[in-house]
């Protein structure tokens, strides 16, 4: 487990996530879910009924990759403590927004998406620690 922590006090994982996410557009784009285009609301439900994509859309991949990046370059620049609390707390909400998406796109055989959510998953783990003791090991 130092080995973990001894990794959050370098902005790789970060780095690495965010190259990921800012590549999802050009590697895996996100899709209409066959299901979800199949689904047709009438009348006036239609206004409220958003399309349903498997994957994440390019504005998502773009905003967390964007913020992974400046949570890496704020570790890089020596502030390890604040860009952990930074880089946790972003890792965290992208499993909020894009971690059950991500199981559900393995039903269309896209493991891009679980690939992301894995990475946020670690980054998660490996900065809130950090963040949470302190800089105690």
């Amino acid at each position: 487990m130092d080995v973990l922590y001894n990794l959050s006090s370098t902005p790789y994982p970060a780095a690495l996530n965010a190259a990921m996410l800012l590549a999802t557009p050009m590697i895996s784009p996100a899709a209409l879910s066959p299901i979800g285009a199949g689904q047709s609301h009438t009348g006036i439900f239609r206004v409220w009924s958003r399309p349903k994509f498997v994957g994440p859309t390019t504005k998502t991949a773009l905003l967390f990759g964007a913020a992974q990046a400046v949570g890496s370059w704020i570790v890089y620049d020596g502030d390890v403590e604040s860009g952990s609390g930074f880089l946790g707390a972003w890792s965290a909400l992208y499993l909020i927004v894009g971690g059950r998406g991500s199981i559900k796109a393995l039903r269309y055989g896209r493991v891009w998406p679980l690939a992301l959510s894995s990475a946020a998953l670690s980054n998660t783990v490996v900065y809130t620690k950090r963040f949470v003791s302190g800089g105690f090991s």
